[in-house]
């Protein structure tokens, strides 16, 4: 990957989280149109619909250049579907285009643009709509259909109709648990009318009543001591991002060693907790029903024990992607989950009070300045850096290093680096390894400490030298 795209990639992140500012560059603006084509030919629909969400979300913005700076994006990206021939994804984005000629406050050039697309979308639609399809396929079209006319009806002027007819629209899916296009067209109603305040308030009640009705009153028992550390509103909205997974007896759920970066809900059954070493399984504990764990979740790590189902189990996944998009929405959420989380599953401190040191080898006092790159397989040096070295064993060591952009600390996790240390009067020593794990030190300060295993174990002789 060149320096270009990885710039590019750290951008659609930051973008894919809500940044919205980001859209301000115009090299991400001119790139997100051929990005989102480029997605859906190589069949990654979701995240080229992740994106778009975010510059539909962008053009609403408060903040005139930012909008300004959407609406260009998001013209530029619908002619590109329209040359790509990506009619289907084109048709979500018409509503968004369709209040774009409505604003007064975007130029004549945009709105023009805007205008020539939808002519070409229009041009493009089937003649008579497809029948429903058994599974209901065209219900998405449907509501499509609806939304489109609500705001051509708010485009005429009649804002007050518009306005009663999207909070019934935004209830009926509330209704029927379509929860995600249920916010969404609620968040619409700021185009519409920015002090429909009162709709506005009511249809998040209603939906927030239908998501609490849609959990079972044996989850909210499991889940009784989460609920006392979460308001309803966050209850909800976690319950309502996890994917539900059931496992048969003896499934791996995550084995030793993996870079998993999902948080385990277990909702029934039971789990074994095993870690290996030394050609050895140990059993370490058993875990039930409203119990988490999810050792690469919150500091980024490859996961040192492996989870085995015991019996038929039923466990509810957080993604970390999802808790991203919970934050944006609801701040605060994610460290109330972490304070949660330390105070009922401390893998660490539980192996530590039974005795069970999963170290191989003795670690030893350190301290210096290191030098450190990260390399590719060809020894290439891809990025270096300066760190604090802080302890060493035959088997790896840590260091200390400043990161203050928090998206990079999970780019160091697996990536091959290179380490250099000092040694009086000898040449520098040389070790190659692979970061395991990133663990913040200090948030204030942004210190991080990272954990190194080597390629290759130290002779004795070796660590002697460098300890001198």
């Amino acid at each position: 990957m060149t320096p270009q795209q990885a710039s590019l990639q750290e951008a659609l992140n930051r973008l894919l989280k809500g940044d919205h500012q980001i859209l301000l560059h115009p090299a991400l603006a001119a790139a997100a149109a051929q990005t989102v084509s480029r997605l859906i030919d190589n069949h990654k629909e979701p995240i080229a619909d992740r994106i778009l969400e975010q510059i539909v979300l962008a053009t609403r913005s408060v903040d005139k250049n930012i909008s300004g700076a959407s609406a260009s994006c998001l013209v530029a990206t619908a002619e590109k579907l329209c040359r790509a021939g990506h009619w289907d994804r084109l048709d979500r984005i018409v509503p968004a285009l369709q209040a774009l000629m409505a604003s007064p406050e975007l130029n004549d050039q945009v709105r023009g643009e805007a205008d020539k697309v939808l002519r070409q979308a229009k041009a493009h639609q089937p003649a008579h709509p497809p029948a429903e399809s058994p599974g209901g396929a065209q219900t998405k079209d449907s509501l499509a259909l609806r939304e489109e006319q609500i705001f051509q009806l708010a485009a005429q002027g009649d804002t007050v109709a518009a306005k009663t007819q999207l909070y019934e629209l935004v209830v009926a899916c509330a209704k029927k648990k379509d929860f995600h296009n249920a916010e969404r067209l609620r968040e619409r109603m700021y185009e519409i009318d920015p002090l429909a305040l009162l709709e506005i308030i009511q249809s998040g009640d209603v939906i927030e009543q239908e998501k609490q009705e849609a959990i079972s009153k044996d989850h909210v028992a499991i889940w009784a001591n989460l609920l006392q550390a979460l308001s309803s509103e966050e209850f909800n909205a976690l319950y309502h991002e996890m994917e539900e997974r059931a496992y048969q007896p003896e499934e791996i759920i995550v084995a030793q060693g993996a870079k998993n970066d999902e948080l385990f809900f277990i909702t029934n059954g039971s789990v074994r907790v095993t870690y290996s070493g030394g050609g050895k399984e140990f059993f370490f504990k058993n875990m039930g029903k409203g119990e988490i764990i999810g050792e690469n979740f919150f500091n980024p790590s490859v996961w040192t024990v492996s989870l085995t189902a015991r019996q038929q189990t039923g466990i509810s996944v957080l993604k970390l992607e999802s808790l991203a998009r919970l934050e944006q929405k609801i701040p605060g959420l994610e460290s109330k989950l972490i304070d949660f989380y330390n105070r009922s599953s401390d893998i660490y401190a539980e192996m530590k009070k039974k005795g069970m040191d999963r170290r191989v080898h003795e670690r030893y006092r350190k301290e210096c300045k290191i030098q450190l790159q990260i390399v590719d397989d060809r020894e290439r040096v891809l990025s270096a850096f300066k760190g604090d070295l802080t302890d060493i064993s035959r088997g790896g060591l840590s260091f200390y290093v400043r990161i203050t952009n928090k998206e990079n600390i999970r780019l160091l996790l697996g990536r091959n680096i290179k380490v250099i240390i000092p040694v009086t009067n000898l040449p520098d020593a040389v070790l190659r390894g692979v970061v395991i794990g990133v663990q913040a030190s200090d948030l204030v300060l942004s210190d991080y400490s990272v954990h190194v295993k080597f390629n290759a174990e130290l002779e004795r002789h070796q660590l002697t030298s460098l300890l001198d």
